[in-house]
């Protein structure tokens, strides 16, 4: 009986989405939290990716995936770093995916540079791996996983994947399906980080079949910081300072995506003036705090917790639809260059849990924020303050 490619394609589909999430890599690791993370330097070696007028991507790439890992190791001593590679080698795409399963990592950071044949185009855009629905993304996807025809044989390496095949790319954009939803939180913080510290073009997180994703068993992304073919952005992500920008934005997407992910720990911000901010962050049920620590103040100031809801770096409206049943009962306050919004107040630790439970009722991110004279303190010394 003959089968059709759209009959095999459907199977495939179906099997994935019944059983992809059910799957796990066997060195995947066991233990709770952000242990191991895997940082890709795209390309390397024979493969230059992306080629401007001044620089090549695979040399961008490296040094940008060396300093994040220094930015890791310092901050964090306790997460193991692992690079599939650390010179300028050629790394097969599916080897890459394999070092970081062998490794037993949590997160997978594909670190690339961006290029297009009209000079013009610009911007920063985080991938993750899923269908194209809409094939705006096709091109991007090929160039990247071009890289395959460098390899002896890649045909039964990738298990049939045939470059600039929409269907190869369906099947192979749903193997990472039981990871998607941490890699979109992931990407989401990255692209977050990119608009917050450079001027280049927000183009979103983005869904596509990249075949360095799809062999790695974790939450995994593929960062494009800028065009190459483009001549301003190549001047600045080819310089010191745009590959020491590109590190700290990935650092700090990190910190938090870690910081969120285990529900305690530190959030560490680096900013670009090469000086750090150490946020103290103390979470509950697993959600991320996110407040400036003042210093201690007098022994006798006044101590309020008010429940956080928001935080944005221009003004929003109060009655904003995003505060819901809040709306025109926020207080707004700027600390440093956010906008901070806050709703109900408590005096005691144990009263602000009661808030913090009511109002996550509807918005489900809110937590509670301590502060003393007027300014945020971490939850840790205002309960210090409570039990002396």
């Amino acid at each position: 009986m003959k089968v059709s490619n759209l009959t095999i394609l459907t199977a495939s589909i179906v099997l994935l989405l019944l059983f992809g999430p059910l799957c796990n890599s066997n060195g995947q690791n066991t233990k709770i939290g952000i242990n191991t993370v895997a940082i890709d330097a795209g390309h390397g070696g024979k493969d230059a990716g992306a080629v401007g007028r001044t620089y090549k991507e695979k040399d961008i790439n490296l040094a940008v995936a060396l300093r994040l890992g220094k930015l890791i190791n310092e901050n964090y001593p306790d997460v193991k770093v692992v690079y599939t590679r650390k010179t300028d080698v050629f790394i097969p795409l599916n080897e890459r995916g394999q070092i970081a399963n062998k490794a037993g990592a949590d997160l997978f950071i594909s670190i690339h540079i961006n290029s297009a044949e009209s000079s013009s185009a610009t911007g920063t855009s985080t991938y993750v791996m899923g269908v194209d629905k809409t094939g705006a993304n096709l091109k991007v996807a090929m160039k990247e996983n071009d890289v395959i025809t460098y390899e002896e044989d890649y045909s039964s390496k990738y298990q049939g994947y045939k470059p600039g095949s929409p269907e190869s790319f369906i099947i192979f954009s749903l193997m990472q399906f039981s990871h998607q939803s941490q890699s979109i939180l992931l990407a989401d913080m990255v692209q977050k980080q990119f608009n917050a510290n450079t001027n280049m073009r927000d183009r979103g997180v983005r869904q596509a079949g990249f075949l360095v994703l799809w062999s790695a068993a974790m939450p995994s992304i593929l960062a494009e910081f800028g065009f190459i073919s483009n001549s301003t952005e190549e001047k600045f992500i080819g310089s010191e300072k745009g590959r020491d920008t590109y590190a700290k934005c990935l650092f700090n997407a990190f910190s938090e995506y870690k910081t969120r992910s285990e529900g305690h720990g530190t959030l560490i911000v680096l900013d670009n003036d090469k000086t750090d901010e150490e946020i103290d962050s103390t979470t509950e049920n697993g959600n991320l705090q996110e407040e400036d620590v003042a210093a201690s103040g007098s022994s006798d100031a006044e101590l309020i917790y008010r429940i956080q809801v928001a935080s944005a770096d221009r003004k929003l409206p109060k009655n904003a639809a995003q505060f819901k049943e809040y709306r025109g009962k926020v207080t707004e306050i700027r600390i440093g260059n956010l906008y901070k919004y806050y709703v109900e107040e408590a005096s005691t630790y144990a009263d602000a849990l009661n808030l913090q439970r009511r109002v996550r009722k509807s918005i489900k991110d809110a937590f509670m924020v301590p502060f003393i004279d007027g300014k945020p303190i971490s939850v840790e010394e205002a309960r210090k303050r409570e039990n002396p």
